[in-house]
């Protein structure tokens, strides 16, 4: 297996990094497009995820092929659909997976993070990453939205995704979730884009407002 060095953070260096979780469905995206707006710069962790596992010469498509080639196309790519196909009823596999890729995600993340000037930058994901080689985040922020809201927003995102399989990721994310316990900071999005972004603004002011002094 490759090693994936990622260096311990150096306040003095970089950006400081809030880590913005939340399940499927609780509007990390546009939560994201407001920090955006306001001049923060983002990253999310499954685009940068999609860019490695859709690119069959990156070294991780190796591993992945020999310890779980089902989950590959014929061209060596992750195979599309996999989260509700796959994932969500194979605990091992989606583990697996995770360990896997999250090294090489983390790692591009955190060379994004050291060209930005910004006072702080967001890493959108749908997760908490399991630590690694001791790197933190300086703070997390937890989108929540009720379940009801969340069901509906996922099926005008996903028409073709069922109930019942959109359900079964929020159960499997559910699982993954202890991160309410280690959360900074939370917002409750179940109101207007106009809403959440002025909580998106109020939690800015106060992360500028703690580090520009530090």
């Amino acid at each position: 297996m490759n090693t994936v060095f990622i260096p311990a953070p150096d306040k003095a260096r970089h950006p400081r990094i809030v880590l913005m979780a939340g399940g499927m469905g609780c509007g990390k995206s546009s939560a994201a497009a407001a920090f955006f707006k306001l001049g923060v710069p983002v990253i999310d962790a499954g685009l940068v995820a999609r860019a490695i596992h859709q690119d069959s010469q990156h070294p991780v498509m190796s591993e992945i092929a020999m310890l779980l080639p089902h989950l590959l196309t014929e061209a060596g790519r992750l195979r599309r659909g996999i989260l509700r196909t796959v994932l969500v009823s194979d605990a091992h596999a989606n583990r697996c997976l995770r360990n896997l890729l999250q090294p090489y995600v983390l790692q591009a993340m955190w060379q994004w993070t050291l060209q930005q000037t910004a006072t702080y930058v967001i890493w959108e994901s749908a997760l908490l990453p399991d630590e690694v080689d001791g790197f933190v985040y300086d703070s997390v922020l937890l989108l929540q939205a009720d379940e009801e809201t969340r069901l509906q927003r996922v099926c005008h995102r996903n028409p073709d995704w069922t109930e019942a399989e959109i359900k079964q990721v929020f159960s499997m994310q559910a699982k993954e979730y202890a991160v309410r316990r280690q959360a900074c900071d939370q917002i409750v999005n179940q109101g207007s884009i106009a809403e959440l972004e002025q909580e998106v603004l109020q939690q800015h002011l106060t992360y500028m407002s703690y580090w520009n002094l530090q």
